[in-house]
């Protein structure tokens, strides 16, 4: 029961930094193009790179 408690904070600590890195990387890389674009129309772009990241790497394992 410890292991799975510290097998599930490590996966929370990892999730946070990589939360950090890409608001890093959007604040800083994208900040025009967000500062030009209504929240849903950010949110539906996220998505579908999400969307599209996944599908590729789902590939990957056949």
């Amino acid at each position: 029961m410890n292991d799975d408690f510290q097998d599930s904070n490590q996966d929370f600590k990892e999730l946070s930094v990589l939360k950090k890195q890409l608001i890093i990387s959007l604040k800083f890389h994208h900040s025009d193009t967000l500062k030009k674009v209504p929240l849903d129309v950010a949110l539906q772009a996220m998505m579908e790179v999400w969307e599209s990241c996944h599908i590729r790497s789902s590939k990957k394992k056949f």
